[in-house]
């Protein structure tokens, strides 16, 4: 059973929306959710958790844990942001071979369920594993769901990369996902593990270099748990001249906005 350690917990005043819109965030050690307005722009409730139980089975607790999640919603938007992820080119991948492609990158699936995600605009396939209990806990308790995973859900955001390059950067606790595009095409969609801010800078600087990146021109948009004070911060600052934090709708949280912005990303997804 997950056992989950409050991170952040937000509760508007004012009076909850006719037809709320559940976002809910799942991944190897976190939970978070928001409940909105329809638009995503107005925010009732949000709540952020992290477990250290990554390789739990038992989810049969999950609900009684977070009672929020438990109410009746309008919509419901779910992204998965597991770190077993691979997208793979449409055209060179059958939807069938799955199982088989992430096994031999990652090892054994174990008691994972296989998703596979087409995403047109790209061309692309973007599969990817959940646990299993999980994903059978959200379809019976939100069986009209729309789900995706973070990748598929950030993607668009690169359509916008110039020749400098753009890389969305989204931190938790102790890993952290890179979206990176250039004119307009995906270069890498990778999640890094850390332990330090040098374990951070060391990534970024080989992903540079390995795709004839420049440190001083290619733009870093970061969100997630980062704050300009942090050693963090300071240590990105001395190499990389381009870094902006990516703004959301939600800023009278009492904390900088981009802490939350992938589930403000989700929940406009609702519109």
């Amino acid at each position: 059973m997950w056992i989950l350690k409050e991170l952040f917990n937000i509760s508007n005043k004012k009076e909850a929306p006719v037809q709320p819109v559940l976002s809910l965030r799942l991944g190897d050690r976190h939970l978070a959710y928001s409940i909105t307005n329809g638009s995503g722009e107005e925010l009732y409730q949000l709540g952020y958790y992290r477990t250290e139980e990554a390789d739990a089975t038992d989810f049969s607790g999950l609900l009684e844990q977070v009672p929020a999640l438990k109410e009746s919603f309008y919509q419901v938007q779910v992204a998965y942001d597991y770190n077993t992820s691979t997208l793979v080119p449409m055209l060179q991948f059958p939807a069938e071979e799955a199982g088989s492609l992430l096994k031999s990158l990652f090892g054994p699936n174990g008691n994972e369920a296989v998703v596979t995600e087409t995403l047109a605009e790209w061309q692309l396939h973007n599969v990817y594993t959940v646990p299993a209990g999980i994903l059978q806990l959200i379809r019976q308790q939100y069986p009209a769901a729309r789900s995706r995973h973070q990748f598929s859900l950030g993607l668009h955001k690169l359509n916008a990369a110039g020749e400098q390059g753009l890389m969305l950067v989204d931190f938790r606790q102790d890993d952290f996902t890179v979206l990176l595009g250039r004119s307009g095409k995906l270069l890498l969609a990778q999640t890094y593990g850390y332990a330090t801010p040098e374990d951070v800078l060391y990534y970024m600087v080989k992903i540079c270099n390995q795709l004839s990146l420049s440190r001083q021109e290619t733009t870093l948009q970061l969100s997630g748990l980062i704050d300009q004070e942090s050693a963090l911060y300071k240590e990105l600052s001395q190499y990389f001249l381009q870094l902006e934090f990516r703004s959301g709708n939600w800023p009278e949280t009492g904390f900088p906005d981009h802490f939350f912005t992938v589930l403000n990303d989700l929940a406009r997804c609702a519109s």
